[in-house]
C-alpha cells in the first residue's frame, strides 16, 4: 500500500471517529485543507470540475464557503457555546 493510500484510509477513519464522538474541528481542518489545495491548484470539485479560469464566480464562491464552514466547525470545538 503507497504511504499516499494509507494516509487516505487513516484520515478516513479519524474523521469517522471524530464525528462519532461529536468532534467537528477534524471535518473543519479538512475544508481548510481543501481551500488551501484549490487555492494553489487553482481547480476546485464541486459536481465536476470548476476552474478558476473558466468560472471565476463559482470558484470563488466554493473558495469562500469551503474557508467559512472550516472556520465555524473549528471554533464549535474550541469554542463551546458559540453560536
Amino acid at each position: 500500500m503507497t504511504q499516499a493510500r494509507a494516509l487516505n484510509y487513516a484520515a478516513f477513519a479519524a474523521l469517522m471517529t471524530a464525528t462519532a464522538l461529536g468532534y467537528q474541528s477534524l471535518w473543519g481542518l479538512l475544508f481548510l485543507y481543501w481551500t488551501v489545495q484549490s487555492y494553489r491548484t487553482g481547480y476546485a470539485f464541486l459536481l465536476s470540475d470548476v476552474t478558476r479560469e473558466e468560472d471565476p464566480a463559482l470558484y470563488w464562491l466554493i473558495q469562500i464557503a469551503w474557508f467559512v464552514f472550516g472556520v465555524l466547525l473549528m471554533m464549535a470545538d474550541f469554542l463551546p457555546g458559540w453560536g
